[in-house]
């Protein structure tokens, strides 16, 4: 008897084997084909946007959080939803206060629309939309008017690159649109005019088109014409020339694609070869032979070229003007174009060491022949699938753009073939710009390659999603791979590994994270960067997070992208100190220079406090978690004690204060003096851990301890269950001097501050004490007031005098210890005795009345169990205004903060007896786009 051909062992092994594989096929690729791809934007406050899968609406989502929210739609597109596609573009601007997208109609015109943001991230308000003919929708759109970028140099410090694109300066905003009639449409606001005005040029032929002059109704595409359509468009606004700094020029590439008329589409359903023989008794047309040719599908077809245009978008003061001038296309064979993009690379400086020390007018060519001119490249990729039976090949090529001065004044472009290469048997589906580095003028592409197939992962728990594919980074001009990069992996859910690559790919602001979107889902990666080691304090400023935070801050862009880097439980813990350090000392470097610094101190505090908080939610270790929100707390008080200070200092006049806001300022005051107990009860239990006999041991600068236990202090705790207190000699009660809060006391920028807002609080209570109150409420701001100091137990002014003295002290601790001291987060060993000695001064002069500042005369009504020293920390009050440090109002959602977490609800009118404050308001307005942190804000109720 033969055996059972289904139970055959062999074919059991196979469908097993087969079973454990995964495998591509040519159609899982065939939307990039076809130019399925849902657009990504990344804005620089690190809002991502996307559209709908099924609806014409645009989703937000707010990185690092989870809160997303939806932009309104206009009312045509609302009322009529179906009527419209999910948008195909979305662009927003580089300060993020605009937003624009392309809504495709469905057998109707498309609809372009304009949002401005208000103060709130999440809030985006219609400006303006208008329709687009059919035949002439949109298929790229880019803002014009982006600030000229930051780049870190090897000594650290920071210098601005030229100027990159046109210059729009009485136009808020300016939007370049390229539609599929290959024109290019200028849309701009003017500061005085109501809605939006356009200019429409041709990309194909040259034309000028000036403002003031009357413009041409723009005519849907008619006659045989209409069949050719640009498919997808690249804009690139290429660096300034240091010999032609007046001059600003863009690049626009096209591809166009040809498709059958609407009367060759009805020639062909009546084509009399398909005749069946079948009489229906119907007349027959006699105009028939008068019809247009048959329909050829393999005439339509993407064309093989790429087709430039030169456009120079002028202001000559009173008006604006675009010239555009096209250049001779691109030939490529590729028979399907996935991706192109421009990469621009700014011109060198010349070398003055190595450059002759001739007169320039005496030998021009020479001269301008050793300066290196801004460079362009164009990077495209292709797809070939042959004949549909296997997977595609991929293929990608770069050229070289640079402008040729010829002696005829002439300046035409040259574009030559600088890089090809292929992936067989793997994948290249998406395109993105890198990183450039001006130091070596090395500039890379990000591409996302996926694998033909492999195995499943093997075993009982099986994870949701498995590597398919790597994100590589590639040199140009040769395209080939970088040594210094690393390959992060793209993941795909296991149940449909083969058929979800990424269609679109965008990078966050600082070119750490990427945001992919394929047909089901949107993903996040890490890019591809060069290993992560630290060194010496004297390179930590070259460390890339180091740099790319330098560069945030100087930009005035999201660090969110950075807070996640290092809140990943793979990026060690002494790369948060070292990233803060090195961004001190780019700060420090800038300063000895001369170059101004766009951030302070106390924004890189700020920072501080998102990479805490992040680290917080990322770790497992309860203890670790605990000493990470204490000290992103304590950060969050330096920079309260900065703003409380400039508060003061706004409603100052002379030796008297706008007692307008008196209420706002007793609010301030009630903050500074709790934070002020907290610190001194730091330094009473310290000053009692201290043996008050002379010091006989080896080391003069340790606290010896009481017998007592010291397990009360919780970030001594922390640090005594830590995997840091294997690492280091210190002692446990030597530990203790490193509590954050403490650092108050030893880095000069926050004693001087605190010294500051010390003054004005007793300042402040000496002026309300001197004067009579005539009202009923100015009685009671006075009281409240008188109370608040009496009860504090605190004497502000001796407490101002001992602070005064400590700042010359401080600032004698050399500036490498005052950096770590920052970038920790807390006192380091060399600031220990400076630190004993201070807290030696407050606690034995009259600065402390140690009974009332540890028993509050609420505590004795309201009973022994309601101690202050069970309080929560100063900051961590949710019912507090983080700004005014006032009660919120329940009725009012307010602000929150998506850096440090806090609410508030800045931006009401401060009334007191009829009469608004001027001083309090203008205070308030600083905080209106930001956080005292430097965070986002975004509705309180999302």
């Amino acid at each position: 008897m033969y055996p059972d051909a289904r139970n055959s062992p062999s074919k059991a092994k196979a469908k097993q084997a087969d079973a454990q594989n995964w495998h591509s096929h040519w159609w899982d690729f065939n939307p990039l084909a076809d130019h399925l791809k849902r657009p990504v934007a990344w804005s620089n406050a690190s809002t991502i946007f996307t559209p709908h899968p099924s609806q014409p609406l645009i989703l937000g989502r707010l990185f690092s959080s989870s809160k997303q929210f939806i932009i309104v739609s206009p009312d045509q597109i609302l009322n009529n939803p179906a009527a419209y596609e999910p948008p195909n573009v979305i662009t927003v601007s580089s300060n993020d206060h605009w937003l624009f997208a392309y809504f495709p109609g469905r057998d109707r015109d498309g609809v372009g629309c304009l949002w401005q943001r208000g103060y709130s991230i999440d809030k985006w308000n219609i400006r303006d939309y208008w329709a687009c003919e059919r035949g002439a929708g949109i298929v790229n759109a880019v803002f014009v008017g982006a600030e000229r970028e930051w780049v870190t140099c090897p000594d650290g410090s920071t210098t601005r690159l030229t100027q990159s694109g046109p210059l729009t300066p009485i136009y808020n905003p300016t939007l370049l649109t390229v539609t599929q009639a290959h024109q290019l449409n200028v849309y701009f606001l003017r500061t005085y005019a109501s809605g939006v005005k356009s200019l429409t040029c041709s990309l194909v032929q040259p034309c000028y088109t000036a403002e003031n002059a009357s413009q041409v109704a723009h005519d849907p595409p008619r006659g045989p014409k209409t069949s050719r359509l640009c498919s997808a468009a690249s804009l690139s606004f290429i660096f300034h020339d240091r010999t032609r700094l007046a001059e600003s020029v863009f690049m626009v590439a096209m591809r166009s694609r040809r498709y059958p008329l609407s009367d060759t589409l009805r020639a062909a359903a009546s084509d009399s070869s398909h005749d069946l023989g079948l009489s229906l008794d119907m007349p027959v047309d006699n105009q028939l032979d008068e019809r247009p040719p048959l329909l050829d599908w393999n005439s339509y077809e993407e064309e093989q070229m790429i087709e430039l245009c030169e456009v120079k978008l002028r202001f000559d003061g009173m008006h604006m003007f675009i010239i555009a001038a096209p250049l001779s296309p691109i030939h490529h064979p590729g028979p399907c174009l996935t991706n192109f993009m421009f990469v621009s690379v700014p011109a060198s400086k010349p070398d003055t060491s190595t450059s002759p020390k001739t007169s320039p007018t005496k030998d021009k060519q020479p001269q301008r022949g050793q300066l290196e001119l801004p460079t362009t490249y164009l990077v495209a990729s292709f797809l070939d699938f042959e004949e549909y039976a296997s997977l595609p090949k991929s293929r990608i090529v770069a050229y070289s753009i640079v402008r040729v001065v010829p002696p005829n004044g002439k300046i035409p472009w040259a574009a030559r073939l600088v890089g090809d290469r292929s992936f067989s048997p793997r994948i290249l589906t998406v395109t993105a710009p890198g990183s450039l580095s001006i130091a070596t003028r090395k500039i890379t592409v990000i591409v996302a390659i996926t694998n033909p197939g492999g195995s499943l992962p093997r075993g009982a728990a099986k994870p949701k999603e498995f590597p398919v594919g790597n994100l590589f980074a590639l040199q140009l001009p040769d395209l080939s791979d970088d040594p210094d990069y690393d390959h992060p992996s793209i993941l795909a859910p296991v149940n449909r590994m083969s058929s979800d690559c990424p269609l679109s790919i965008f990078t966050s602001p600082n070119k750490l994270l990427a945001c992919a979107v394929s047909m089901l889902q949107t993903s996040i990666y890490t890019l591809p960067r060069t290993r992560i080691t630290s060194g010496s304090k004297d390179t930590l400023h070259q460390l890339p997070l180091a740099q790319a935070l330098t560069i945030a801050l100087q930009s005035r862009r999201s660090t969110a992208d950075i807070s996640h880097i290092l809140s990943l439980p793979s990026t060690p813990a002494t790369m948060l100190h070292d990233t803060l350090f090195g961004t001190l000392t780019s700060y420090e470097v800038n300063a000895r220079l001369g170059t101004a610094n766009s951030f302070t101190m106390v924004d890189v505090m700020g920072v501080a406090v998102e990479i805490y908080r992040a680290r917080a939610r990322q770790t497992q270790n309860e203890d670790e978690k605990e000493r990470y929100l204490m000290l992103s707390r304590n950060a969050l008080n330096v920079c309260s004690v900065s703003a409380c200070f400039a508060a003061f200092e706004d409603c100052q006049e002379s030796e008297e204060y706008d007692l307008e806001p008196v209420w706002q300022l007793i609010s301030l005051s009630t903050w500074v003096v709790a934070f002020l107990e907290d610190l001194m009860k730091e330094c009473v239990f310290l000053a009692d851990l201290a043996d008050p006999t002379p010091n006989t041991s080896l080391n003069p600068n340790e606290v010896m301890p009481k017998e007592e236990p010291m397990d009360d202090n919780p970030f001594l705790r922390n640090w005594l269950t830590s995997p840091f207190q294997q690492a280091t000699d210190q002692s446990p009660h030597s530990v203790s001097l490193d509590a954050p809060i403490l650092l108050h006391l030893v880095h000069p920028l926050a004693l001087t501050n605190l010294r500051a807002v010390v003054f004005h609080v007793s300042s402040f209570h000496r002026y309300l004490a001197s004067m009579t109150a005539k009202r009923e409420n100015s009685q009671f701001a006075r009281d409240t007031m008188l109370d608040l100091i009496s009860s504090s137990g605190l004497d502000l002014k001796v407490l101002e005098d001992i602070l005064s003295t400590a700042i010359p002290e401080a600032s004698a601790i050399p500036v490498e210890e005052i950096m770590a001291s920052f970038a920790e987060g807390h006192p380091v060993p060399a600031q220990h005795g400076q630190l004993k000695k201070t807290i030696r001064s407050l606690t034995t002069s009259s600065a402390i009345d140690r009974p009332r500042l540890f028993i509050k005369s609420s505590d004795l009504v309201d009973g022994f169990a309601n101690l202050s020293a069970s309080d929560r920390p100063v900051g961590d009050d949710p019912g507090m205004d983080v700004v005014t440090k006032g009660r919120l109002l329940t009725q009012n959602p307010g602000l929150f903060c998506l850096r440090c977490g806090g609410r508030s609800q800045v931006g009401g009118e401060v009334m007191v007896g009829g009469h608004s404050s001027p001083r309090w308001k203008s205070w308030e307005r600083m905080w209106a786009a930001r956080c005292i942190c430097g965070g986002s804000w975004v509705s309180g109720n999302i």
